[in-house]
């Protein structure tokens, strides 16, 4: 079962190392357990062209079968568990980067507290949000918390549970001329790779203004681009709840509304298993105090 999971990961990865990252093991732990998967069924899963990686035609059909035989395992670890009132099992949880009003560490740490035999997997990760319900959908996460989609998602269930707001953040040193959009685009920015979900919205405010920009710096996490705005280096949109409050950056106020958007927790519609009902009712009571509201795209 480990060397089908592995060799889920690499494929839905589309690569040993982000395969490997995602499931906590060193390149080669990885590479060999699906070496050794091949050998004992005398068929090639992979073709390999360099760093990059295909399925092969054995590699589509046993992904297929891979993911119900591991799905089936989830359920007996579950009703085993279940014989003597335990709550236990894994439940996979997918997650854009920020999860904005929506305080995840804490729901985590309460669910550990109460059910310490159950195993939350968070995947963290830059994909835009219809990749992250098509990842629920085909049954790879259990759970996500993505961004509200503009258009409905057939057989997932998305329930409310934050709100994601980015704020456009500055250096003290920066001086705009003025609050607005186009002073904005004068300066250079920080932002993320050209694809990434909060790259494609903060690309279609300024398309929508008319205005072009000068993204001088790609990072890949918030962190870093709060470190680099600190440095005085670009201005950044970055999430509120980590720039609100601080003394070494500033948020600018915009005419423009903000870039806000409803954090929903994404899941199959239908019965689940008695673990991921566990987690959703969770998540869904810590999410019941923001009590977001609906609101359009900017």
């Amino acid at each position: 079962m480990q060397q089908l999971s592995y060799f889920v990961a690499v494929a839905e990865e589309g690569s040993f190392t982000r395969g490997a990252q995602r499931e906590h093991v060193v390149q080669s732990t990885m590479s060999a357990a699906v070496g050794r998967l091949e050998h004992e069924l005398a068929q090639p899963l992979f073709r390999r062209a360099g760093h990059r990686i295909a399925l092969t035609a054995a590699g589509d059909l046993l992904l297929e079968r891979a993911r119900t035989l591991l799905a089936s395992a989830r359920e007996v670890r579950d009703e085993l568990g279940a014989l003597d009132g335990t709550v236990q099992g894994s439940v996979t949880l997918g997650t854009v980067l920020s999860t904005g009003t929506f305080d995840l560490a804490a729901v985590l740490g309460a669910l550990r507290r109460e059910h310490p035999a159950l195993q939350v997997r968070v995947w963290f990760s830059a994909l835009d949000h219809d990749r992250h319900l098509e990842r629920v959908a085909d049954g790879t996460y259990d759970l996500a918390l993505v961004p509200e989609p503009d258009l409905p998602s057939p057989g997932i269930r998305l329930q409310p549970v934050g709100r994601l707001d980015l704020v456009l953040t500055a250096p003290l040193s920066a001086e705009l001329p003025a609050s607005s959009l186009s002073a904005a685009a004068t300066m250079p920015f920080i932002d993320f790779p050209v694809g990434w979900a909060n790259r494609i919205r903060t690309d279609r405010l300024f398309a929508a203004a008319g205005l072009e920009r000068d993204v001088a710096i790609e990072v890949v996490d918030v962190a870093t681009g709060l470190e680099l705005v600190r440095g005085g280096l670009g201005l950044a949109f970055l999430p509120r709840r980590l720039v609100e409050g601080r003394t070494d950056v500033r948020i600018v106020p915009l005419e423009h509304p903000t870039l806000s958007r409803v954090l929903v927790l994404a899941r199959p519609d239908g019965p689940q298993r008695p673990t991921v009902e566990t987690v959703y009712r969770a998540f869904a009571r810590g999410g019941a105090s923001t009590e977001p509201k609906k609101s359009g795209n900017p």
